[in-house]
């Protein structure tokens, strides 16, 4: 079994997840007016990581070619709520702030239109680019209402369960790239494939989350 990396949550960390979780409990509805959003890494040569498949005897083993730093890479940007979901965005280069609200407004709020209520709530990381004092001022400028999440909780962002989902669709039966385009199309179309019962799924999962964050008194919870 692939062990799984964590966050290391200190007491303050777990405090103020624990506290996040109350202030959301029996918040079914509200989860529903939330956009999620992150930023993912694809390698060329597979997702990162150790490697592990049933391998039928009867067959010829299937061999994973590995590449310096995977042979190269390329870094997505989506998000999604119960509605709907963003396109993919293919970011270029290192984002420092300016970047990040560019694309916003590029691609955010455009897809909040779609969105069928006015009171939807962003959520982001605390990356430094989405924390920014600038960044901050541009979302208020922009009236978007920012969800205060907790540090060191991708645990508790359905985001992440959808990337699972993701990688599993581009990297099927261990397929690797040889360039950053084909890498890209395959990304797209496997974006494409979400359905809504996979995006309505992971965002009512929010509440039973929520419930074992406070079971676990701010601690990581499996998902």
């Amino acid at each position: 079994m692939k062990l799984k990396c964590k966050p290391v949550l200190t007491m303050a960390h777990k405090q103020a997840r624990l506290q996040f979780a109350r202030n959301h409990m029996a918040s079914r509805e509200f989860w529903r007016t939330v956009v999620f959003s992150d930023e993912k890494k694809f390698n060329l040569d597979g997702p990162d990581g150790i490697h592990q498949y049933w391998h039928d005897l009867r067959k010829q083993p299937h061999i994973l070619s590995k590449r310096v730093h995977g042979g190269g890479s390329v870094m997505v940007w989506a998000a999604f709520n119960y509605s709907c979901q963003s396109e993919i965005v293919f970011i270029s280069g290192r984002m420092n702030s300016a970047a990040y609200q560019d694309m916003l407004q590029t691609n955010l709020l455009p897809f909040a239109q779609h969105i069928p209520t006015e009171s939807w709530v962003y959520q982001q990381d605390n990356a430094s680019i989405h924390r920014s004092a600038s960044t901050l001022q541009w979302l208020e400028s922009k009236n978007v209402n920012l969800l205060d999440w907790p540090s060191r909780s991708p645990d508790i962002n359905p985001i992440e369960n959808l990337w699972g989902l993701l990688v599993r669709k581009v990297y099927k039966n261990g397929t690797q790239f040889e360039t950053s385009d084909s890498l890209k199309v395959a990304i797209t179309a496997a974006w494409a494939e979400i359905t809504i019962e996979d995006r309505k799924a992971l965002i009512e999962s929010m509440e039973q989350r929520i419930f074992d964050v406070i079971q676990n008194r701010g601690g990581s919870i499996t998902y």
